[in-house]
């Protein structure tokens, strides 16, 4: 196992108590190409929140957790973060290029602001490993399935629309 593998293991969680978000998206390379989206929230671990906390903190914001200099008592103890991730149907290995979050009840300007953790190709790979395994243990159906199902919801959409 690797590094990547095992912080992906020990850190991210789907939080099956948000409904799942089923979509669509489009790009634009010769012509429009529209591809189904499935998102999912995920529980704000440790490991995660220290991630934000140091993206945030490189941009001049206060962390919501104590970190290096700051403590209880100097960091952003009210605020919090909400963190996303998405499969696609565009991308050969269907994982969306970056986790993001959002600055939830916090103090600071950047308070709703959207962020991006980038993942290597490598930890996209252990994240759709990881998302899969959660699914089909608390689904019963892998993200392969998922994705097939917001295909048949986008192209259903699309009937609707043209009807």
């Amino acid at each position: 196992m690797t590094l990547t593998e095992g912080f992906v293991k020990d850190e991210v969680f789907i939080d099956f108590g948000v409904e799942i978000m089923y979509g669509d998206d489009q790009c634009y390379i010769d012509y429009p190409c529209r591809f189904p989206t499935v998102g999912f929230q995920l529980m704000a671990t440790n490991g995660l929140s220290q991630i934000a906390d140091r993206i945030r903190k490189d941009q001049g914001m206060k962390p919501m957790h104590p970190l290096d200099e700051y403590t209880d008592d100097t960091c952003d103890n009210d605020g919090w973060y909400d963190f996303y991730v998405g499969l696609n149907g565009y991308a050969d290995n269907h994982m969306d290029s970056c986790i993001e979050f959002v600055v939830i009840n916090s103090d600071s300007e950047d308070n709703e602001q959207l962020y991006t953790i980038d993942l290597t190709a490598d930890e996209q790979n252990a994240l759709y490993a990881r998302l899969d395994e959660q699914c089909r243990k608390y689904l019963d159906k892998g993200c392969e399935e998922l994705l097939a199902e917001a295909r048949k919801r986008m192209e259903e959409d699309a009937t609707y629309e043209l009807g």
